[in-house]
């Protein structure tokens, strides 16, 4: 899936990505996962999570699938914007289950929707406005599995923003660490949002390569 992501921005400028085309992006990494999960039995069923956020100016678009999650902090409201794609999740939005009892149901883990895992996908695509001193943080289901939502909230309001990852791994560790721990946190110090000119594909390439080793960024 990381090597789907950087080959298709390898040849998409992030100039041009719009909701339209981030969705053709997810297929593209989609089939990547699939196709090869088809040519390696071994691998039969395999699938993944993916959460990612473009940031243009003074917006930002996302494209996500799976059970990770992006939350924002902004004026003091933390909230998550997206929605996770699990049976368990599918039920608490109905009303059928409560967050609480979904926090320990034997099913929680079920996903229904996942990277990979058929050969058609269909992302929630979307996008957000960016406000000066808005903080992001993604995480995998290894962080917020193991902890309250109000701990996530208090991590990101005590810490400087590069050390709130690392301070939700070693909590969710330290909470025990049954499932594998990802956190990246970022904030919006002012807009328009422009990078700087040592930004470029093959350091976004290097990043996620230590994503995927790493577990944490």
């Amino acid at each position: 899936a990381i090597k789907s992501v950087v080959d298709w921005f390898s040849n998409n400028p992030i100039e041009t990505i719009n909701l339209h085309l981030l969705e053709e992006m997810f297929a593209f990494i989609n089939a990547g996962v699939w196709g090869y999960s088809q040519e390696h039995p071994e691998t039969s069923g395999m699938g993944t999570t993916l959460t990612l956020m473009i940031i243009r100016g003074e917006k930002a678009i996302v494209g996500h699938i799976g059970d990770s999650r992006l939350y924002r902090m902004r004026n003091g409201k933390f909230e998550q914007l997206t929605n996770d794609h699990s049976l368990v999740a599918e039920q608490v939005r109905m009303g059928k289950v409560t967050p609480e009892a979904a926090r320990v149901h034997p099913a929680r883990h079920i996903l229904s929707r996942v990277m990979g895992g058929r050969q058609f996908v269909v992302p929630d695509i979307f996008e957000t406005d960016l406000q000066a001193n808005d903080l992001f943080m993604m995480c995998s289901d290894g962080i917020f599995g193991m902890l309250e939502e109000a701990q996530i909230e208090k991590a990101l309001i005590d810490n400087q923003v590069s050390d709130v990852s690392r301070v939700l791994v070693n909590a969710a560790n330290k909470a025990g660490g049954k499932d594998n721990s990802t956190a990246v946190t970022f904030a919006i110090k002012s807009l328009p949002v422009t990078f700087p000119g040592f930004f470029s594909f093959k350091r976004l390439a290097k990043m996620l390569t230590s994503y995927g080793n790493a577990g944490s960024l």
